[in-house]
């Protein structure tokens, strides 16, 4: 008798442990209508950089983050409330009044970029 209630015991342990990894695996791959996207801006230049302009949307939404004070080699990570492929601005205002955009983001697929900043532009990269 008592072997069969350990038995059993086992069982609904095993059972429950099937249930939660199967929906902890739904839960990880549902399609959130505002699943983030991350960018990660690196500072490749020689200078601080007074501020970094990201803007993106779509036609319900507008946002606009302002990154300052971006510190030579310094790597920032951002999490955008954007979908995957829609792409996004980025500007870049230096301390001497120039200033470079480009428009990154549109590689569908993928929810994390690198920004690389150096002296001449600025280059995107899709990673994941």
């Amino acid at each position: 008798m008592k072997s069969l209630t350990s038995r059993y015991f086992i069982i609904i342990v095993l059972g429950l442990m099937l249930m939660s990894v199967l929906a902890t695996k739904y839960w990880l791959e549902r399609d959130y209508p505002s699943q983030p996207i991350f960018i990660e801006l690196v500072n490749a230049t020689d200078k601080v950089i007074p501020s970094v302009i990201i803007e993106f949307g779509n036609d319900q939404l507008q946002e606009k983050i302002t990154n300052v004070q971006l510190r030579v080699g310094e790597k920032r990570i951002l999490a955008l409330n954007h979908h995957s492929g829609l792409g996004f601005n980025v500007q870049v205002n230096y301390a001497d009044g120039e200033m470079t955009e480009i428009c990154g983001g549109k590689s569908a697929g993928y929810r994390f970029y690198r920004e690389t900043i150096i002296d001449t532009g600025i280059y995107t990269t899709p990673i994941r």
